[in-house]
């Protein structure tokens, strides 16, 4: 990246870790879930930047993916144990972060394992780190706590316009002999579960995030109000994933109705809301680095 695309991505960090410090006040018994995500959206937004997807709030075993659609009425139970993961970019330009807040003392421990975990990998990566060694670093730190970390999910190398792009960073060691490179930005985030959980997330029936390829879309085959709403979805997200609650700016009658059935053509990608197969309490902790020659720096 240029001088110019780096003064923008650290812009974005500087606004997500401003919004992140934020949401801790947020997370609290009886709160609506849509009312947390909305409020760190509209934060993320009086910063100066735009949301690079739907803020998540996943609680309990509900490990990634969920962001309340438009007449979600969902409320923190009470020891809930809430993530919220959140994602900024300028132009295009993209950071991602979250963390884990805990309504009980019996699942902090989890949150102080993933914490601790991406410490850990946050201090190992530099230039030429091997991806498997970063995941060994991971696993190690949460196994010494005595919890388990999720083995199917990971996280991701980031570039402009595109959230998951290129490499994963593994949260278990295996044997991915591929290197970071100087100049790279990623995000690293753990999950964590107890002991006696299978380790691994399964697909919800459920989907509340989507994203659109405008490429992928048959344009000459659409109805005028699908072809419409298509437009709308390209022009403001930009291959970005989004939210049906962020279609109610369009000036398309009925967006949710229209969005419902290019999703049931598939014409739109959904993202399975992920839970824990055996429905044990999951925490995550995340921050998007950039790589250097000899550490990182944590842009969030």
């Amino acid at each position: 990246m240029n001088e110019e695309a780096l003064d923008l991505l650290f812009q974005a960090g500087r606004i997500a870790a401003r919004v992140k410090e934020r949401i801790y006040s947020l997370v609290k018994e009886g709160v609506k879930l849509v009312e947390v995500c909305e409020a760190v959206e509209m934060m993320i937004e009086s910063e100066g930047g735009k949301p690079a997807f739907p803020c998540n709030v996943c609680v309990d075993e509900v490990a990634a993916h969920y962001s309340p659609l438009p007449d979600d009425q969902s409320t923190i139970p009470p020891n809930a144990l809430v993530k919220v993961d959140l994602g900024v970019h300028i132009d295009g330009y993209i950071v991602d972060t979250a963390i884990s807040v805990s309504l009980s003392k019996e699942k902090q421990p989890l949150v102080a394992a993933a914490e601790e975990a991406l410490r850990a990998a946050v201090k190992f990566i530099k230039a030429g780190t091997r991806l498997g060694e970063i995941g060994a670093v991971i696993q190690s730190t949460i196994q010494k706590a005595g919890f388990k970390p999720i083995k199917n999910l990971t996280g991701h190398e980031i570039s402009r316009y595109n959230l998951h792009g290129g490499a994963s960073i593994p949260n278990i060691a295996i044997p991915d002999i591929r290197r970071v490179a100087k100049g790279a930005v990623y995000a690293i985030e753990p999950f964590v579960s107890f002991a006696n959980a299978a380790g691994e997330v399964v697909n919800a029936d459920a989907s509340t995030i989507f994203r659109l390829d405008v490429k992928k879309v048959p344009m000459a085959k659409l109805k005028l109000d699908e072809k419409a709403l298509v437009e709308y979805i390209d022009e403001n997200f930009k291959g970005l994933p989004y939210s049906p609650r962020w279609l109610r700016a369009s000036k398309v009658p009925d967006p949710l109705g229209i969005h419902e059935r290019l999703v049931k053509t598939g014409r739109i990608h959904k993202y399975p809301v992920l839970v824990e197969k055996r429905r044990q309490p999951v925490a995550q902790a995340e921050c998007t680095v950039y790589v250097e020659e000899n550490g990182c720096r944590v842009l969030t």
